[in-house]
């Protein structure tokens, strides 16, 4: 059984905006850079890479994934999904549930994964797990199929 969860509130002109942002300041930052290392213009070079790779996986993450919610052989399988690509993110059996409620935001410990999109909080709900000798968090919202079948279990 699974379920794909993606950001219903995406907003092309929010995500160009951030784009064209990275963009300016990946721009000022070689330009700054460049008046300081004119001895040694490898290091610009190197850093102007390490900016665009790490810009662009910050958009790629934040504007372009969607989750995967699998329960499957006595586990539940939580993936990020970009573009084909599937990165698994936590992988959890079920006998290691604790319980499963709905999410009220005025717990003390912030829960230890997020695997939402709403801010809805009638439809988030909190996980804990057994996680070695520690109790672990994790927040999704998940349908009514996958919600009765880790409650069944």
């Amino acid at each position: 059984m699974e379920q794909t969860v993606e950001n219903k509130n995406k907003s092309g002109i929010k995500t160009f905006f951030v784009i064209i942002l990275f963009v300016v300041l990946v721009d000022l930052i070689i330009f700054i850079m460049n008046k300081f290392t004119q001895s040694l213009p490898y290091i610009t070079t190197i850093f102007t890479v390490v900016l665009v790779v790490l810009s662009c996986s910050y958009i790629l993450i934040k504007y372009f994934s969607k989750y995967l919610y699998i329960i499957d052989n006595g586990q539940i399988i939580f993936y990020m999904l970009i573009g084909k690509r599937k990165f698994e993110s936590l992988r959890i059996d079920l006998e290691d549930l604790v319980d499963i409620k709905p999410y009220i935001d005025k717990t003390k410990r912030k829960p230890d994964y997020k695997f939402i999109y709403d801010k809805n909080q009638d439809k988030v709900y909190i996980g804990r797990y057994k996680d070695g000798e520690n109790i672990s968090s994790f927040l999704f919202s998940p349908n009514e199929k996958i919600l009765r079948e880790l409650k069944k279990e």
